[in-house]
């Protein structure tokens, strides 16, 4: 009987165990879940408006007086007139623009047969211009050939010095062309030059110098390169003649 008892007691126990254990392990989950996932419930605000103190559209046919010690509200504003859009203007009717009309296989080929007599004519009278200046630049030269030159030895008397005089200085002036250089503002040199008869430069003589140094060999290198081309004076007599050299230019001084 007793040991009946016993076991009864003992399984007894263990239920309550096993349930007590079970229903832990249950509220320890709801306690993680409710953790993990909380619950949120949704707050909806209300929201209170005292209708008392409400502006009305004829306060003077219904409307609810102040209250003593309370402001009361103004009116509302008048509502602003409603603005007035410009118009935009009329848009002028566009302009058709005319097709152009397409040129015909006719009218072409008559186009470019134009244009190509037009070049021939502008070759021909291009051609015909070069020619009538080279004719007029061959007349020129013969002009010049059949003129008499100053200085030539073909002059006679007073006339044959004075010719014979331009020569040189023309002769002069194309040398100090090439051998002119200068320091100074406005050099001068006057120098006399004794050509004998048969052409030969003779004798060189600077009567005057302005001291630039520079210049005065520029003369003397023009009158040498000049005198490798001298004829021999006219008459053949020995010709002797001052020149005052400038750089931008030589007069002939008095001869002797």
């Amino acid at each position: 009987m007793n040991s009946r008892t016993a076991r009864i007691d003992t399984g007894v126990s263990v239920s309550f165990i096993a349930s007590a254990v079970i229903h832990l392990a249950v509220f320890l989950l709801l306690v993680w879940w409710g953790r993990l996932f909380p619950y949120t419930m949704a707050v909806q605000e209300t929201y209170y408006v005292d209708v008392v103190t409400l502006p009305v559209a004829a306060p003077q046919s219904g409307g609810s007086a102040p209250q003593p010690g309370e402001a009361a509200t103004p009116p509302p504003p008048a509502p602003a007139p409603p603005m007035t859009v410009p118009r935009p203007p009329k848009a002028s009717p566009a302009v058709m623009a005319t097709p152009a009309k397409r040129a015909t296989p006719q009218e072409t080929a008559e186009t470019e047969s134009a244009f190509a007599q037009r070049m021939a004519n502008l070759e021909r009278n291009s051609e015909t211009r070069r020619e009538d200046a080279v004719l007029e630049k061959l007349r020129n030269k013969v002009k010049g050939a059949s003129a008499p030159r100053a200085g030539t030895p073909g002059a006679t008397g007073a006339e044959a010095g004075s010719r014979y005089a331009d020569y040189v200085k023309s002769r002069l002036e194309d040398a100090l062309k090439i051998t002119s250089s200068y320091t100074t503002k406005s050099p001068e040199v006057a120098v006399r030059l004794t050509i004998a008869a048969d052409g030969r430069l003779a004798r060189i003589k600077i009567e005057r110098s302005s001291g630039d140094a520079s210049f005065e060999l520029a003369v003397r290198r023009a009158i040498d390169l000049a005198s490798e081309k001298f004829t021999a004076p006219p008459n053949g007599a020995t010709f002797e003649n001052g020149f005052v050299f400038k750089p931008k230019g030589i007069t002939n001084g008095p001869s002797r």
